[in-house]
């Protein structure tokens, strides 16, 4: 009776091993650069080499589309048009 179900548990451990192994594998193939990268404002998703990136701390990245670089910029110089008269 311990035999068979000692048998039967270490097939489907075995079953799970390869299981895990076989996702593990598939997951391996994509990159991060092949699907780019959501933009931190907008959350679009963007190829990564067009974004801008920007640390802050020592671990958080974020990243800016050109778009909403050039909104943001409009509104810096509109505030600042604002701010003189």
């Amino acid at each position: 009776m311990y035999v068979t179900l000692t048998i039967v548990f270490l097939i489907l451990l075995l079953l799970f091993v390869f299981y895990g192994w076989g996702l593990i594998m598939r997951r391996s193939g994509q990159t991060d650069d092949q699907e780019g990268e959501k933009c931190s404002l907008c959350r679009g998703q963007f190829p990564k080499d067009t974004l801008i990136e920007r640390e802050v701390g020592d671990f958080k990245l974020f990243y800016f589309c050109i778009e909403c670089i050039k909104g943001l910029a409009n509104d810096a110089k509109q505030l600042s048009d604002h701010s003189h008269q």
